[in-house]
C-alpha cells in the first residue's frame, strides 16, 4: 500500500474487536447467522423475479410496471433507509435494529401475496425495502468488528453467498411450491376469496424470518464499543462530520468509485432481475424448467463466484498488494460486462443455461469484489455510513432503473420477445464504462481520515 493507505489500515486495524488469532468459534457463529439471514432476505427479494409471469398475467401489468416494481419501488425505501440507517448502525444496537428490520421485509413479504393492483404490489414492495435497509449495513458491520482487514475477505465472502443461495433457493423453491399449490386444488385468502399459487408462496415465505429474528435476537452479540466506553475514538469520529472529512480528502477517488459502481450496477441488476422472465419468453422453458436450472445455476455459481475472491485476490497481491483490491473489481467488472452481453444471445436452452452459470459467477464475484474494496477503502469507525451510501447510491440507481430500463427496452423497441435483447443492450451500455473508470480509480492513493 501507499503511506497513506498503510496509515489507514494500521488505524482501522487497531479498531476491530477481534484479530485473526483471536477469532473464535462464535465469530463464526455470528457469521453463519447473519449468512442465514441474508439468504432470507434474498430470497423474499428474487423470488418476485421469478413470479414475473403470473403476476404479470393476473394483475395485467406491463413490462415497464414490473421493472418498476422489482427495482424502484424496493429502491425508494431502501436507499433513505439504508443511510438513516447506516448512521444508527455505527452508534449501537446493531442487532436490535437488524432484528426490527428482518420482521418488517418479513410482514411485508407475506402482504405481497394479497396485492390487488400495480399500486398495492409497489407498496408492499417498497416496505421490503425499507427492511432490507439495515441488513448489510449491520452486518458488514458485526463483520468487520470480529476480523481482521487482512483476513476480512472470508467472512465476508461467506455473508455475501447469502444473495446467491437466496436467490437459487427462491427459484428452487418457488418453483416446487408453485408446482405444488398448482397441482393441489383451489385455496382462499382472507379478504380475497380464491388465490392464485403465487399469492401463497409470498404468504408461506413471511414465516421463516420472524423466527429467524428471534433466534438472531436472543444468540447473537455485537463486538462493537460504544464511544462512551472508547475514549480513543473522538465524538467527531463518531459523528456525520467524520464521514464528511473523508470524503472532502478522497473526492475525485469517491466520486470515480461512485460512478463505476453505478454503472455496473445497472447492468448486474438488470441481469440479475429479469433472467428468470428471459429464459421463460426467448427459451420458452416452463418455470419448472427455470427453477430446475437457473435455482441450481444461481446457488451453485453464486458461491463459486463469492469463494473464488478470496484465491483471486491473494495472487493479485503477489504482483500488485497496493492495488489488488481494485483489480479485483476492474476484471470483475469487464468480464461480467462480456458474458452479460453474450449470454442472452446464445442458441438453444442448453447453452443459455451453461450462461447463467456463467454469468451468475462472474457477478458474485463482482458483488463480493465492491464489498471487500469498500472494506479496503473506509475506516472502520465509518463503515456503517458509507455501506448504508454505498447500498443506497447502487440502489437508487442500477437496482432502481437497470430493471425499468430494459422493461422500457421490451415495451417500446424490442417488444416482449425480445427481452434478451434488451439485457444486452444493458451491458454493452454500462459494462465497460464502469471497468474503465474502476481503472482509473486504482490509480489514485486513499487519504485517511
Amino acid at each position: 500500500m501507499s503511506a497513506s493507505s498503510a496509515e489507514l489500515s494500521s488505524s482501522a486495524h487497531s479498531e476491530i474487536a477481534a484479530t485473526e488469532a483471536g477469532n473464535s468459534a462464535y465469530d463464526w457463529y455470528v457469521v453463519g447467522v447473519l449468512f442465514t439471514v441474508s439468504v432470507l432476505g434474498y430470497i423474499d427479494r428474487v423470488i418476485l423475479s421469478f413470479l414475473v409471469e403470473p403476476i404479470k398475467a393476473e394483475l395485467e401489468l406491463s413490462d415497464a410496471q414490473l421493472g418498476a416494481v422489482i427495482g424502484l419501488a424496493f429502491a425508494a425505501l431502501y436507499v433513505m433507509g439504508g443511510i438513516l440507517l447506516g448512521r444508527l448502525l455505527d452508534k449501537g444496537h446493531r442487532v436490535l435494529i437488524l432484528t426490527a428490520c428482518v420482521v418488517v421485509w418479513s410482514i411485508a413479504t407475506g402482504a405481497t401475496g394479497f396485492a390487488t393492483g400495480f399500486a398495492f404490489l409497489f407498496i408492499a414492495r417498497m416496505l421490503v425495502g425499507v427492511g432490507e435497509a439495515g441488513l448489510n449495513p449491520a452486518a458488514i458491520g458485526i463483520i468487520s468488528n470480529r476480523f481482521s482487514e487482512a483476513n476480512i475477505q472470508k467472512p465476508i465472502g461467506i455473508f455475501t453467498m447469502g444473495l446467491y443461495v437466496g436467490g437459487g433457493l427462491a427459484m428452487l423453491l418457488g418453483g416446487q411450491l408453485l408446482s405444488f399449490f398448482e397441482g393441489v386444488g383451489d385455496y382462499s385468502l382472507p379478504f380475497l376469496g380464491a388465490a392464485e399459487p403465487w399469492r401463497l408462496v409470498f404468504v408461506i415465505l413471511a414465516f421463516p424470518g420472524l423466527i429467524l429474528a428471534g433466534l438472531m435476537l436472543f444468540t447473537v452479540r455485537d463486538a462493537q464499543k460504544s464511544s462512551t466506553n472508547s475514549p480513543g475514538e473522538t465524538a467527531q469520529a463518531r459523528s456525520a462530520i467524520g464521514g464528511m472529512e473523508f470524503a472532502k480528502k478522497n473526492a475525485v477517488l469517491i466520486a470515480l468509485l461512485s460512478v463505476a459502481v453505478v454503472c455496473w450496477s445497472m447492468n448486474n441488476y438488470g441481469l440479475l432481475n429479469w433472467y428468470p422472465a428471459m429464459l421463460m419468453r426467448t427459451y420458452e422453458m416452463s418455470p419448472l424448467l427455470v427453477a430446475n436450472t437457473y435455482g441450481p445455476a444461481f446457488l451453485i455459481a453464486g458461491i463459486g463466484g463469492c469463494i473464488a475472491v478470496s484465491p483471486v485476490l491473494n495472487v493479485l497481491r503477489k504482483r500488485n498488494p497496493e492495488k489488488a483490491v481494485y483489480w479485483l473489481c476492474v476484471v470483475s467488472m469487464a468480464t461480467l460486462s462480456v458474458t452479460t452481453f453474450f449470454g442472452p444471445l446464445v442458441t438453444g436452452v442448453p447453452a443459455a443455461v451453461v450462461m447463467a452459470f456463467v454469468n451468475l459467477f462472474i457477478s458474485a464475484m463482482s458483488v463480493t469484489s465492491v464489498f471487500v474494496l469498500l472494506v479496503a477503502v473506509v475506516p472502520q469507525h465509518l463503515r456503517g455510513l458509507y455501506t448504508g451510501l454505498y447500498l443506497a447510491l447502487v440502489n437508487l440507481t442500477g437496482g432502481a432503473f437497470g430493471s425499468v430500463f430494459v422493461g422500457l427496452f421490451t415495451d417500446y423497441i424490442f417488444g416482449e420477445q425480445g427481452l434478451n435483447y434488451a439485457i444486452s443492450m444493458i451491458a454493452l451500455l454500462f459494462g465497460p464504462i464502469a471497468a474503465f473508470l474502476m481503472y482509473r480509480a486504482s490509480r489514485i492513493a486513499v487519504k485517511a481520515e
